[in-house]
């Protein structure tokens, strides 16, 4: 309370959609919502980020499916939220969604977000700055180079605060986006629509590229923070589960995240940044380099994986060489022969432990490479 003034009362809305965008193996994998992001659900790094700005009441808005995020969110929302989930039944669009929620939230003002993304803005400013501008909505930007000397281009990172009247424009029924009918509407209404210069884009997750980049940006900065999360110990540069087994002989180069009951068997090598899942198997020999290995997957022995998504259950094949592929064959038993995208028969190399020194060294005259798309 300041001068007399009540406090405003600040609510969260996450948008999701939790239906497969495409009919790729990628989107088959699961809601890109609930992708694994250095062991945590996508979505779930949007919920800390509202928390961490005091915000203890949020709504979670999706399509008929909602109703599956929520036993999977159930352990990983910050202890004290609020978190609803709001079934959308009839295609309402963004715009739409927003306001349903809005109108089922006691708030003056609402955070606004993606959930298919990681909210890289100082949210403190963010509402300081909507408050002193007055404005209906806040439109958080990212500025992107251009060439040649012409000025930046302005793109909307997919982050908002909006007043709770600024939505009186949105049709209580029918479709409605955001950037397209509403912000438009605002504009023609006279409404003040103002900007927010984030000063780095908000990852979001648009392709298996960009999940990878979006992974190993999350996995070097829990590797390289000063906490290390609860169950976890330094080694090297890898943050490895006290649950988790990693053979003396494997060698782990650059920042890699190993949960808890992870195998890491004989002379295996790993170069980061990746992420081991829980009770994955990386097989004797195996080499994983910048991947994403998921729950209960196994990297078979001499296998390797580059560049990498390896779903829940599934296998690489011993042998196989899998390079910028998605695996999303289940293997129950694990013996059963897989298909593999881009796989081919893996060519005779140098042992596993001599790949690892000339990787070392690699990594000591250059710098490492990260996958596609990285923020």
């Amino acid at each position: 309370m300041s001068n007399g003034t009540p406090a405003r009362r600040i609510a969260g809305v996450i948008l999701v959609g939790t239906h497969p965008w495409t009919n790729s193996a990628f989107d088959r994998l699961m809601p890109r919502t609930l992708l694994p992001v250095a062991h945590r659900p996508l979505i779930s790094y949007a919920l800390s980020w509202m928390h961490a700005a005091g915000v203890q009441d949020v709504v979670v808005c999706g399509n008929r499916e909602t109703q599956t995020l929520g036993p999977v969110l159930n352990g990983h929302a910050p202890r004290g939220m609020n978190v609803r989930y709001q079934e959308d039944a009839m295609p309402r669009g963004a715009g739409g969604s927003l306001r349903d929620a809005i109108d089922s939230m006691d708030a003056d003002a609402f955070i606004v977000a993606d959930g298919t993304q990681i909210p890289n803005v100082n949210v403190g400013e963010l509402l300081q700055t909507h408050r002193e501008s007055r404005a209906a909505v806040t439109v958080v930007v990212h500025t992107e180079a251009r060439r040649h000397g012409n000025p930046g281009l302005q793109v909307p990172t997919g982050v908002y605060v909006f007043e709770r009247g600024s939505v009186e424009a949105v049709p209580a029924r029918g479709f409605c986006d955001i950037k397209e009918k509403l912000l438009s509407q605002l504009y023609r209404d006279g409404h003040h629509v103002a900007t927010f210069e984030a000063g780095a884009p908000s990852p979001r997750v648009l392709s298996p590229s960009t999940y990878l980049a979006l992974n190993e940006w999350v996995v070097e900065q829990l590797t390289s923070g000063d906490a290390i999360p609860e169950g976890y110990r330094l080694q090297g540069s890898a943050l490895v589960h006290r649950d988790a087994c990693v053979a003396r002989d494997a060698v782990i180069v650059g920042p890699v995240l190993v949960a808890a009951g992870a195998q890491i068997k004989s002379q295996a090598v790993i170069v980061g940044p990746s992420s081991i899942g829980r009770d994955a198997v990386i097989e004797s020999g195996a080499f994983v380099s910048r991947s994403a290995i998921w729950r209960r997957s196994v990297v078979g022995a001499g296998a390797s994986a580059d560049r990498c998504v390896i779903g829940d259950d599934a296998v690489v094949a011993a042998q196989l060489r899998a390079h910028q592929s998605v695996v999303v064959e289940l293997n129950p038993d694990r013996t059963a022969p897989v298909h593999l995208p881009n796989a081919v028969p893996r060519m005779p190399s140098l042992p596993a432990l001599e790949l690892a020194r000339k990787v070392g060294r690699a990594l000591a005259g250059a710098e490492w490479s990260r996958s596609p798309a990285a923020p």
